[in-house]
Formats: C-alpha cells, sequence, structure tokens
C-alpha cells in the first residue's frame, strides 16, 4: 500500500441456505500491520435482531491471494484466500480460507484506493 492512511469497507456475503439464515455483513480494514475484519450476522424473521459483532485480526502474511473484480467497470467483490482457513471458519459462506465479500456500494469509492 502506498498510503497509511486505513481503507475501510463495508462488505456482504450473501446466504447460502434459500431462507436466507445466514448472511454475513461487515466491514473490512487495512491497516498499516494488518487487515482487521469485523462481521456478524444479520438479522432476519427466524433469528430476530441483529447478532453481536466478531473481530478477527489478519497478519498480511496470512492472506495469500487478493483479488479485485469488477461488474460494469465498478468493483463489485474482494476475494481474499486465508493461509490459515481455521482463522475464519467461524463465518458462514467461506470455503476453505477463500472468502468472497460483496463490495457495499456505499463503499465502492474507498476500495479504489487498495
Amino acid at each position: 500500500m502506498l498510503t497509511n492512511e486505513p481503507i475501510s469497507i463495508q462488505f456482504r456475503i450473501p446466504a447460502t441456505d434459500h431462507l436466507g439464515k445466514n448472511e454475513v455483513e461487515g466491514k473490512i480494514r487495512f491497516l498499516a500491520e494488518s487487515v482487521e475484519l469485523d462481521w456478524r450476522l444479520k438479522g432476519n424473521v427466524f433469528r430476530g435482531g441483529q447478532q453481536e459483532v466478531e473481530t478477527i485480526t489478519l497478519d498480511y502474511g496470512e492472506i495469500e491471494h487478493v483479488e479485485l473484480k469488477k461488474r460494469w467497470w465498478k468493483l463489485s467483490q474482494i476475494i481474499l484466500r486465508i493461509s490459515n482457513p481455521a482463522s475464519v471458519e467461524d463465518i458462514p459462506g467461506i470455503e476453505m480460507g477463500k472468502m468472497t465479500l460483496e463490495i457495499d456500494a456505499r463503499s465502492r469509492e474507498e476500495a479504489k484506493n487498495l
């Protein structure tokens, strides 16, 4: 990264079930020394209100691969591959350390700074 300013991006991970019970929303922050991932299960009719926010801190060495995907010239997804899948196994929608984060429309400008 060229700047020491943290980059914060709001994201969601769509539910993997048809009823939408395990949809995830959160924020990923790219800091100078590490990446912080704040996430929670989105509230719905089955679960009630919002869940508590959980935080995972990842060193840059734990991230094997980062990919930015565009759709119609706009950043739409960040795909991260984590070297230790156990560190993110509690997050629904993540398979073997591969995280596909859908960028919230309000965070697309900030995502351009990656």
